[in-house]
């Protein structure tokens, strides 16, 4: 082979800067996913997230989340499973002032999200069937919300993950597409905060 032919290949392969510096996106590409995910899971902190609700560190799976819808299909929790969820338990008597509170800025809130409202659910979780005035109101008032009846079990890893279990009724949980229970928001909280803390979840999971 000519030394003008050597030459010219020489001129065609790549500096070894450039084909180390693609090796390392190539690497990268793989890597920062990863890495953001575990971020995103482990210390993901919303801002000013003692106004907006309150983190469960680490987040608890639910894999026994269980219940039946009120038309008496049984569930489980292939409903839900896939999206983020915004769930509230409440009474099967009535739903009271706070409930109807939680209800509501859950439902405003998915629809706030706009195109990603998809990708949310709202989830009612009763400790009965539903009186025929609440059955009746919730398909007026909540068409889109997923409404079953739970177990004491599935009620309970709800409200006692948290190191104050507070009163039944009072919060709205939060949980992932992969069925972990992330947070909690008080009915009195300022729904602006809850949407906050969804919309950025939203932007950075690529779950859900």
């Amino acid at each position: 082979m000519s030394a003008h032919s050597i030459s010219i290949q020489s001129s065609l392969k790549p500096p070894a800067w450039r084909q180390r510096l693609i090796l390392l996106f190539v690497i990268a590409c793989f890597v920062l996913p990863l890495v953001a995910a575990w971020l995103l899971v482990d210390w993901w902190r919303p801002e000013s997230s003692a106004q907006h609700g309150e983190l469960l560190n680490p987040a608890k799976p639910l894999p026994d989340l269980r219940f039946d819808l009120v038309d008496g299909r049984p569930s489980a929790d292939a409903a839900l499973r896939g999206h983020w969820v915004l769930a509230y338990i409440g009474s099967a008597m009535e739903c009271d002032a706070a409930c109807r509170t939680g209800l509501y800025d859950m439902r405003q809130v998915r629809l706030a999200l706009g195109k990603d409202m998809e990708r949310v659910k709202t989830a009612l979780f009763l400790d009965g069937l539903p009186e025929t005035e609440l059955r009746r109101w919730l398909s007026v008032e909540h068409t889109a919300m997923v409404v079953g009846v739970a177990d004491a079990p599935t009620r309970s890893a709800l409200i006692q993950a948290f190191d104050r279990p507070g009163r039944t009724g009072g919060w709205i949980y939060l949980l992932d597409p992969l069925g972990n229970l992330l947070m909690r928001y008080s009915v009195d909280t300022e729904p602006r905060g809850l949407l906050k803390d969804l919309q950025r979840l939203l932007k950075w999971s690529k779950i859900g």
